[in-house]
């Protein structure tokens, strides 16, 4: 078995990983902001519920509840936030597509 295959295939994974839990702390991140200020109550537990699960279901409800809630308080400050956790989810999401392509290379050079 080749070690350096088998340690780049473990780099790649982490790499998912890695990707995956950015993605998903920067999803929890925005849905309790966007709660927050649209005044929803538990706005963590909203946030928690959107980035869970493995049809997005909670994302789906929460976007649905949403419609109904118009945003109360959004701040400057708030609508900033937002939008760089935007950008670093893009990050986490080039880290687990990268992640996993180089993930099946190294899987087919084993």
């Amino acid at each position: 078995m080749n070690t350096q295959a088998l340690a780049l295939g473990i780099v790649c994974f982490a790499a998912i990983i890695v990707g995956a839990l950015h993605i998903g702390f920067q999803l929890f991140r925005i849905v309790s902001l966007d709660a927050e200020a649209r005044g929803l109550s538990h706005p963590k537990l909203w946030g928690f519920l959107a980035m869970g699960g493995n049809n997005s279901s909670g994302l789906i409800m929460y976007l649905i509840l949403r419609r109904k809630s118009p945003v109360i308080n959004m701040s400057e400050e708030v609508c900033h936030e937002i939008e760089s956790r935007k950008k670093r989810a893009g990050v986490g999401i080039i880290f687990l597509g990268l992640g996993a392509i180089g993930f099946v290379i190294t899987i087919s050079l084993i």
